[in-house]
């Protein structure tokens, strides 16, 4: 990980933060199946195909989600310094616990 994307990472983190104080509207919404996940929880696998990268902080939920499992992944819209990014936040309907991660395909 480059030192950018360190900052990147952290300023996400610190603007989530601040976020989830607050409601926030949810651009879209899809349903979707846990297929897989890493053992500790930082990837999870779609049945769709689709990988996300939960954000740090987050892991300790996903970590014990056991696959396969009912998701819903709302996506908004975050800036940080000028460069628009969407997070996904990913809600686990049968353990009714929520993350937030980066799509990473």
């Amino acid at each position: 990980m480059t030192r950018a994307d360190a900052f990147v990472r952290v300023a996400l983190l610190t603007l989530l933060s601040l976020l989830t104080t607050h409601s926030a509207l949810a651009a879209s919404c899809d349903n979707d199946d846990l297929e897989s996940k890493s053992d500790d929880g930082s990837y999870l696998i779609m049945s769709s195909g689709s990988v996300y990268e939960v954000l740090p902080g987050d892991e300790i939920e996903s970590e014990l989600w056991l696959p396969p499992a009912d998701v819903v992944m709302c996506s908004r819209s975050v800036t940080v310094q000028g460069h628009q990014y969407l997070v996904y936040d990913i809600i686990n309907k049968d353990e009714n616990e929520k993350v937030s991660a980066m799509k990473r395909r």
